[in-house]
């Protein structure tokens, strides 16, 4: 199926292309054999979802009783593993990689809604639910592509508004076709084959990855809305409701000694208590509504009768406080934390040093950009963009802009703010650890949690009015990368949207259906067709060469550990060595990628500055590669590189 083009649109063209005789070679195009072709393209686009398994079919359908949708269709994740690793090598040596057969397997689930279409026009009818789930252990190269994270489900937001107990009921199902209490499990483990035969694959659940709008519509929790704002600590005052008590302390405290964590039996004796206290309040003549929603706020949890914290056979499963685990795009960068403080420091600019936004935007048109992130607009800067206390973008160009404005501080008004510019460094090396990715970022645990609370001392200091609640909450991020010993964000699976809107986009009827039963089959086609996505790096488009009687692969672009890269992207090293891409090659024998750079040196050892006067042509090995840079020409000769952090905390 051909991108943007319903089963009926392929046939109505067909048809038309026969009638004018530009189709040779078919006889008798009628209705009746358009109508068969239509079948063919619609069994052609099941097939996949049909597979019979020995853990069922790959798409299932489970009772869900709810308004407009009686049975539910998913992605069986236990089919889904056997029939991946029947297609792919390379996965299925994955799985076994990981795989002992008595250590499980970690299982994180994503859900984010979603509008086919313009999403500045959005229809509240066709406004999807997209659930997606990975295992944790995998390795980083897997968990940082889109393509890697299996569909779970979709469902209409109607759906599940419609539905008592709303997502937190929904997930209540999507842990027990997990995790069920009979038949095939994650729990007891299920057999999946290789080249060398079968082995064994356990699972537990490991936490929700979600934006904190997600876990508040998943669990119950409040959110900014709660006097107690934090579903992980005990004594976290929104200042919006109140100043804090005795042993309590305002949600921008950057002592983290001073929070006082839950544990998960906490989380469960709150809602438990509010249930004693609801049933206490019907007895009443009149049912006190004002008093009942304070004492909700006031604990910062609402009762769901329905709901994912109220279901008590799941608690073995579902730990609330370990499993909230906070994604770190939309916390530090939609409409986060980022958002206010590049605010901040263009206000302080314009307002201190009479630097206009012009002059800014300017500069950003000069820098370059690696080819992973492209080029940055001049609207990023933009006034219809800065507001008194945020400036909007998108998460990705949002930590473009912060790159570029540390760049512009260091090299223009560093000595004018010298204070504003250390508290945006400590920002710019809290997302370069960030971006590092789910493994390399482990090591700088313990680095991070003192950059985050060096960061919001400095920042209140300076700006105290432009606090958020999303400050504390950044805080509980290094939290997460413990408990999972890896580091995810939403970055991933906000790509994998893109796969489901292309699908959505014109579908009217059976949304549900169609929509999974397309996504699923292009996953497998992709396998198929030998775009085999798991292995750890990979030329694009290659070509194959022969020199000296050695088989090579060269191409112009490559997807390695750091993301993509394209010829003439600046590449810096680990030895901190900067070299322009020329050419990438790959041997076919053992599948190492080197890539050919004109290297240029530092100048005067102060590697931000690199000397493009005299240029000596090497061979980067792939792996040694910290990251593409930004940079701008400062004088002929003489380039001015963004160092990423990467570099400055790279593990010895």
């Amino acid at each position: 199926m051909s991108k943007g083009h319903t089963k009926t649109s392929i046939v109505d063209t067909l048809k038309v292309l026969a009638d004018a005789g530009l189709i040779k070679d078919v006889d008798g195009v009628d209705d009746a054999n358009l109508r068969d072709l239509k079948r063919k393209l619609t069994d052609a686009s099941t097939v996949h979802g049909n597979v019979d398994t020995p853990y069922g079919k790959v798409i299932q359908k489970v009772k869900l009783d709810a308004k407009g949708l009686n049975y539910w269709e998913y992605m069986h994740p236990m089919a889904f593993l056997y029939y991946c690793s029947s297609l792919s090598h390379s996965f299925a040596a994955m799985m076994r990689s990981i795989s002992d057969g008595t250590t499980p397997l970690r299982i994180v689930i994503y859900a984010d809604g979603l509008v086919p279409g313009n999403p500045f026009r959005p229809e509240a009818s066709r406004k999807l639910q997209c659930i997606y789930w990975a295992i944790v252990d995998w390795p980083q190269h897997v968990l940082q592509r889109s393509f890697a994270w299996p569909v779970f489900s979709i469902l209409r937001e109607t759906v599940i508004a419609a539905t008592q107990g709303g997502l937190g009921r929904i997930m209540r199902t999507v842990l027990r076709i997990f995790f069920p209490e009979t038949g095939h499990s994650f729990t007891r483990g299920f057999t999946i084959y290789d080249a060398n035969g079968g082995f064994t694959v356990t699972g537990i659940f490991a936490g929700f990855l979600q934006d904190l709008a997600g876990h508040k519509e998943m669990t119950e929790w409040r959110g900014a809305s709660g006097v107690l704002c934090c579903i992980t600590c005990d004594n976290v005052i929104n200042m919006a409701h109140r100043r804090p008590g005795p042993g309590q302390v305002a949600s921008n405290c950057w002592d983290a000694t001073k929070f006082t964590y839950r544990d998960n039996a906490r989380v469960h004796e709150i809602v438990d208590n509010l249930k004693v206290e609801y049933a206490k309040l019907l007895t009443r003549p009149k049912f006190p509504i004002t008093a009942w929603e304070n004492m909700q706020k006031e604990v910062g949890f609402n009762l769901v009768s329905e709901g994912l914290l109220m279901d008590v056979d799941l608690r073995g499963i579902y730990k609330p406080v370990d499993h909230t685990i906070r994604d770190w795009q939309h916390t530090v960068a939609q409409d986060g934390c980022a958002n206010t403080h590049v605010a901040a420091v263009l206000h302080c600019l314009h307002d201190k040093c009479n630097i206009p936004l012009e002059r800014i935007q300017d500069f950003s048109q000069v820098v370059q950009y690696p080819s992973k992130i492209g080029k940055l607009e001049k609207a990023a800067f933009g006034k219809a963009r800065l507001k008194a206390q945020s400036i909007s973008s998108f998460s990705s160009i949002m930590l473009t802009m912060v790159a570029v404005l540390h760049l512009f501080l260091d090299v223009f008004a560093k000595t004018l703010i010298p204070a504003e510019f250390e508290a945006f460094t400590k920002l710019y090396h809290i997302i370069g650890i960030l971006q590092m990715g789910p493994e390399d970022a482990m090591p700088h645990v313990a680095t991070l949690r003192k950059l985050i609370a060096q960061h919001l001392e400095m920042y209140c200091r300076l700006y105290e009015d432009h606090v958020k609640p999303k400050m504390h909450h950044i805080f509980h991020i290094p939290d997460g990368m413990e408990w999972l010993g890896k580091l995810l964000s939403c970055f991933v699976t906000e790509r994998k949207h893109r796969m489901i809107k292309r699908a959505a986009l014109y579908v009217f009827r059976h949304i549900e259906h169609t929509v999974l039963t397309d996504v699923v089959n292009t996953t497998f086609e992709q396998i198929i067709s030998g775009h085999d996505l798991y292995t750890d790096a990979f030329l694009v488009t290659p070509r194959d060469c022969n020199i000296g009687g050695i088989h090579f692969r060269t191409s112009r672009a490559a997807c390695l550990r750091i993301g993509h890269v394209s010829v003439g992207d600046l590449v810096i090293r680990s030895d901190a060595l900067v070299g322009r891409v020329v050419k990438f090659w790959q041997r076919a024998s053992d599948n190492f990628i080197a890539l050919e750079v004109d290297a240029y040196a530092c100048v005067n050892d102060d590697i931000r500055f690199v000397s493009t006067a005299q240029t000596t042509r090497e061979f980067f090995d792939h792996k040694s590669i910290v990251d593409s840079l930004i940079w701008f020409e400062d004088s002929p000769a003489l380039l001015r590189i963004a160092v990423p952090p990467a570099l400055l905390y790279r593990s010895p």
